[in-house]
């Protein structure tokens, strides 16, 4: 999903667009610039950015040990 739909679709800021991707905001920023300021999302941004989609889309039927494992990898269970 591109950064400009996911952004376009959920009231996000662009600060939480860079965490999701684990990106600086300056990079995000460099992904709604025009001309030559502008940067191709990576593909493993546009993953990232489906992914979170489907777990908003579907948060609800998600098993809360899944999203444990999806939101908080590092806790141990």
């Amino acid at each position: 999903m591109t950064p400009q739909r996911f952004y376009s679709k959920w009231p996000v800021t662009q600060e939480i667009l860079a965490a999701v991707c684990s990106r600086s905001i300056s990079t995000v920023q460099c992904w709604f610039s025009r001309g030559r300021s502008y940067r191709r999302p990576q593909p493993a941004d546009l993953r990232h950015l489906a992914l979170m989609d489907f777990v908003l889309e579907h948060f609800e039927e998600i098993p809360p040990e899944l999203i444990n494992l999806l939101c908080f990898p590092n806790q141990e269970p």
